[in-house]
């Protein structure tokens, strides 16, 4: 079996990972509408997660594993980010979070056709059945799903929409933009620095249009509720998505992230009491079939070749021709 060939099974693992720690994320934000504000929240978040960060990425620098372009390459992927992140959490305030799940998967659209651009592996899934076939099904199951829905567009104000749809731009180019620029450069070294930058831009945010001191409002349960949402869903979630997206390619994860709304549907059934009909119930089952699908067609890549800046220099290629072909984790 050729490199080009090979399922990832540790790539998957951490995918499905990435996917069940944001299906739980606008459940926590819609949480939090009563007690802070989007800038406060996000600010928070992200800072605690560089602050768990913090100690690794230090470690790694001096052990000699962090080379100055590093910082370089991070700064677009982190602009994307701190753009996609900030509407992302006024989504909630705006929108209900089932509903705001479905209709922010229409970011797959960007991030495909971006990625058949830029990567000559990921472009080679445009001759493959099994990606099409996946691709089809779970967007079937999808646009099911959302038309099922008793109250489709109840509660969905004007400003939510744009909101919305500004921040599926954005998280589309956001997969795309950490492939290209951060290519071959650990997950674990890699996101850190872009939780530095991410997490101060958003800190600063914060404090310029947040209102921070009603952090100070809030019981020790629920600030811990807080953290714990930063830890999951941003420290984890995004280390697990970003080696994900390295062996499987964005087209298949953001396609596969298409599973999300529906469980994120699931816990706001039980949690905000928003009603799943047997209906959207099947339509739920379709999308997973489909993501099914998706994952096996990960055989189907080409040989990555991967544009962008992160070029390693003569004395590295041999290190980095190591963990381009995976036997270094």
């Amino acid at each position: 079996m050729s490199p080009a060939s090979k399922f990832h099974w540790k790539a998957t693992l951490a995918l499905i990972g990435a996917i069940l720690c944001w299906s739980a994320m606008p459940l926590f934000l819609r949480s939090f509408i009563h007690e802070v504000d989007s800038w406060t929240a996000n600010g928070t978040r992200y800072s605690f997660a560089l602050l768990l960060w913090s100690g690794p990425l230090i470690y790694f620098s001096l052990h000699g594993r962090v080379r100055r372009e590093y910082w370089r390459w991070a700064i677009i992927p982190s602009i994307v980010n701190i753009m996609a992140q900030v509407l992302f959490a006024m989504c909630p305030y705006y929108l209900e979070p089932g509903f705001m799940m479905f209709l922010g998967r229409g970011s797959i659209l960007f991030a495909i056709t971006w990625s058949f651009i830029l990567f000559p592996d990921e472009l080679a899934l445009i001759r493959s059945r099994l990606f099409w076939s996946g691709a089809v099904i779970s967007i079937s199951g999808f646009v099911a799903m959302n038309l099922l829905r008793g109250r489709a567009f109840s509660g969905a104000t004007s400003t939510g929409l744009l909101i919305l749809f500004a921040h599926m731009i954005f998280i589309g180019m956001y997969g795309v933009s950490v492939r290209y620029f951060m290519r071959g450069i650990d997950p674990w070294i890699s996101f850190p620095i872009i939780c530095t930058y991410t997490g101060s831009g958003l800190f600063v945010l914060m404090f310029l249009f947040g209102e921070p001191v009603r952090l100070f409002q809030m019981s020790e349960g629920r600030f811990g509720v807080l953290l714990f949402s930063a830890v999951l869903g941003i420290a984890l979630a995004h280390t697990l998505y970003y080696y994900a997206i390295n062996e499987v390619g964005v087209s298949i994860s953001t396609s596969c992230s298409l599973t999300t709304p529906f469980l994120t549907s699931i816990g706001s059934y039980f949690i905000f009491h928003e009603v799943l009909t047997v209906g959207q119930w099947i339509a739920g089952l379709v999308i997973f079939c489909g993501a099914m699908l998706l994952l096996i067609a990960q055989r189907h890549l080409g040989v990555r070749r991967h544009p962008g800046p992160a070029i390693p220099s003569a004395p590295e290629l041999e290190e980095f021709e190591t963990i381009e072909n995976g036997s270094k984790l």
